[in-house]
């Protein structure tokens, strides 16, 4: 799933968030497929479109989403591994500076370190304006995972992806507890609605389904929907 850099969600998470002085940024959720490497890619280009210099790291080794665009050798160093570098996303038409999720063991339990997470974040910031970091979710945290509270600790925020309908409330309050008992900086959570999309929408697909010769009554109603000041409030 793409979300549109100019996209009005981003635009208001973006001016809430990296607009405000927030240089790193770290995006989780409790459980996979919430749409956290989607928000990650949208703020990156957010960030990119207001002309800062970006990096985009992917730090979510349950299933990484960023693949290097150039030729690289198998054999990297350590260091090289934490290299910046042009890099793309499946499904995506995009290229974006960005590290690749750390493939060696050696990596993940170096960047395991607190102190040495946050020595590769000075690293980084001396180079790009704004960091923003893919990771884990809570529930596959393991031996080959890097916390995501514990990247969200060393940035200066963090954002907690939860998606309507599918996770329930004691998951998303035991992944606050976690970022709340770990001192980072939950700045909010963003609620992705991709499978409990708002009246508003459901009225016009159902009003998209009535049959041709009730062309007029559907244009008439959509008319009603769009301009209908209740159901364009936002909850």
């Amino acid at each position: 799933m793409n979300i549109p850099a100019q996209h009005m969600e981003i635009e208001e998470i973006y001016h809430q968030t990296l607009a405000r002085g927030i240089r790193s940024l770290a995006i989780t959720a409790a459980n996979p497929e919430e749409g956290v490497s989607t928000l990650a890619i949208a703020l990156a280009q957010r960030s990119l479109l207001a002309g800062k210099s970006t990096l985009l790291v992917d730090l979510n080794l349950y299933r990484p989403t960023l693949k290097s665009l150039a030729m690289v050798e198998n054999s990297l160093t350590s260091k090289a591994c934490h290299q910046p570098q042009l890099v793309g996303s499946s499904g995506r038409s995009l290229a974006l500076t960005g590290v690749v999720a750390p493939a060696r063991r050696e990596d993940i339990l170096q960047l395991r370190r607190p102190e040495e997470l946050s020595r590769q974040i000075q690293q980084w910031q001396r180079d790009f304006d704004t960091l923003i970091f893919d990771t884990s979710p809570f529930s596959r945290i393991n031996a080959n995972n890097i916390p995501a509270e514990q990247v969200a600790t060393a940035c200066d925020g963090c954002l907690l992806v939860i998606l309507a309908g599918q996770t329930t409330e004691s998951m998303a309050q035991a992944a606050v507890e976690k970022l709340r008992s770990s001192d980072a900086n939950l700045l909010g959570c963003v609620l992705n609605d991709r499978f409990n999309p708002p009246l508003q929408q459901e009225l016009l697909r159902e009003v998209n389904r009535l049959p041709r010769f009730a062309r007029r009554l559907a244009q008439a109603l959509r008319q009603w929907i769009r301009q209908n000041p209740l159901l364009s409030l936002e909850v």
